[in-house]
């Protein structure tokens, strides 16, 4: 049992390395400026103090992505709710079609939404990006499934200390759900980081569009600064993924067996 151990740890440690092999490389990248220059952090200096746009997208672009994934979660959470513990007609037929919805790529769903925020007038605005987001039919599926396992009794009990709907599924619903509402939080979170082809379309200005499409304007640059920006682009994400790495886990392992 010792050595199926020390394998395993060992075979995780590899697997670990070659994942963190990009992130090294762009470190090593982002103070290394050749074999006559050596070590410098001249790539910081660029990009932090001389180059203040990246900041103000860098900010506004971890705004608008909190956003879309509070905003989603929210009303992912309410409608599992109904789907999971209500009755109303037509129930199962459009919980067929949110699942319908899900197979749909992203690309599939770009027409509508740029159609349908033109005539809502929101193009070339922040609010063509975060409207389309906040509905997620994978959120209210997959949660609608969770939401089932919790037992009607609590909810019972909730109605008779004369809670309202709002107030079970903050104080009953969520926290007794709550790997499974931080992991939806997270990963829309990454995928909104993410987007690139929704701002390019949607977006007409290069002022307005988040970080993720402003990387690739950072091209021609230097490679340190290159390494720069994709490293800082990293800190969220990462943040997300350490300080929630325990309720990610059950929530992923919630996702496999669902």
């Amino acid at each position: 049992m010792a050595k199926k151990k020390q394998k395993r740890i060992l075979f995780l440690g590899i697997l670990s390395l070659v994942f963190l092999y990009p992130v090294i490389y762009m470190l090593v990248c982002s103070v290394w400026e050749g074999r006559n220059a050596g070590i410098s952090l001249m790539g910081y200096y660029e990009v932090l103090l001389e180059s203040p746009g990246y900041l103000i997208k860098f900010w506004r672009s971890l705004g608008m992505c909190l956003l879309i994934a509070g905003g989603q979660t929210v009303l992912a959470c309410m409608a599992g709710t109904a789907f999971a513990k209500y009755r109303f007609i037509g129930k199962k037929f459009w919980l067929f079609v949110m699942a319908l919805f899900m197979i749909l790529p992203v690309q599939v769903t770009l027409l509508p939404n740029y159609i349908l925020m033109e005539k809502l007038g929101f193009l070339n605005s922040w609010k063509s990006l975060i409207i389309p987001g906040i509905f997620s039919p994978f959120g209210t599926v997959w949660l609608t499934f969770i939401f089932q396992s919790i037992p009607d009794e609590w909810l019972e009990a909730a109605r008779l200390d004369r809670a309202n709907q709002l107030q079970i599924v903050r104080y009953i619903v969520v926290p007794a759900s709550k790997p499974a509402v931080v992991t939806l939080f997270v990963l829309t979170f990454v995928e909104s980081w993410n987007m690139v082809e929704q701002p390019i379309i949607f977006l007409e200005g290069e002022l307005d569009y988040p970080l993720s499409v402003f990387l690739a304007s950072v091209m021609e640059n230097s490679m340190a600064v290159q390494s720069v920006c994709g490293l800082l682009c990293l800190i969220p994400v990462t943040f997300f993924f350490l300080y929630y790495h325990k309720e990610l886990t059950d929530g992923l392992r919630d996702i496999l067996w669902s």
